[in-house]
């Protein structure tokens, strides 16, 4: 029998404590929350390499956004690993529900051809033309406007409407390279996809917010029934933080 590199007793140590950790978390949390136990885990890996903590450059773009983002530091380190890859490529990004801008910010640091444009009601979620005032809402785009100065971000722009209905009336959005969908609900989310994949660059990029965080299954089961109908048309990538990544073909 091979044994492991690291050592029996010590992998199945680590295994043992992520198990036993991750069933206690469950069931605490089925005590408050809805969840299915069946489908639900506490995501704790045996990895224990976390290069958001030592990348420089992220770390010094992630210090510069970080008061204007409820986004964690892993699920930003993934927008922006995705934003360093397409940062040459001809094409705009997109920031889909920027809320206050902070991961939009943070592809813009990065994005060294195009524009990026960052879009938000700025009224609340919105979902078959109904505004729902519950839930992460911020009002200030004058805010968000004032930070893109103050980073210096020059071919950075930020737009209050229902996208895609209002993007006619603002801008000539061009080619699109890098998309962050962070909208919250099935029909505006998946709207807004419909939009965007005709003006997707090859090898460009799709980044949906929510996969899998607890309350947003309307994410969930959109993007399930869009790997059914776009296989062809996407490679899918499931980072299981939060996020489903779709990268055209």
């Amino acid at each position: 029998m091979q044994k492991h590199p690291v050592g029996d007793y010590k992998i199945l140590l680590i295994k043992f404590a992520s198990k036993f950790l991750n069933r206690i978390l469950i069931f605490f949390l089925s005590l408050i929350l809805k969840i299915d136990k069946n489908k639900s885990e506490i995501i704790i890996s045996n990895a224990l390499l976390a290069p958001w903590k030592y990348n420089e450059n992220f770390i010094k773009n992630y210090e510069k956004i970080k008061e204007f983002t409820i986004l964690d530091i892993r699920r930003l380190f993934t927008i922006w690993t995705y934003a360093e890859s397409v940062k040459d490529l001809d094409g705009n990004i997109l920031d889909l529900g920027c809320l206050n801008g902070g991961a939009g910010f943070l592809m813009s640091l990065e994005n060294n051809k195009g524009n990026t444009y960052l879009f938000d009601t700025f009224e609340g979620y919105v979902d078959e033309e109904k505004f729902f005032n519950k839930g992460f809402k911020y009002t200030n785009i004058e805010n968000v406007s004032n930070r893109i100065k103050k980073l210096k971000l020059e071919n950075t722009k930020v737009f209050k409407g229902i996208f895609p209905e209002c993007v006619n009336q603002l801008i000539s959005l061009g080619q699109i390279k890098l998309c962050h969908f962070d909208l919250n609900t099935y029909n505006s989310t998946k709207n807004s996809f419909l939009f965007v994949k005709d003006r997707l660059v090859k090898n460009g990029i799709l980044i949906f917010d929510d996969y899998g965080t607890y309350g947003a299954e309307n994410i969930v089961n959109l993007v399930d029934e869009l790997k059914l109908e776009y296989v062809s048309d996407f490679n899918f990538f499931f980072n299981y933080q939060g996020q489903a990544i779709l990268i055209k073909k």
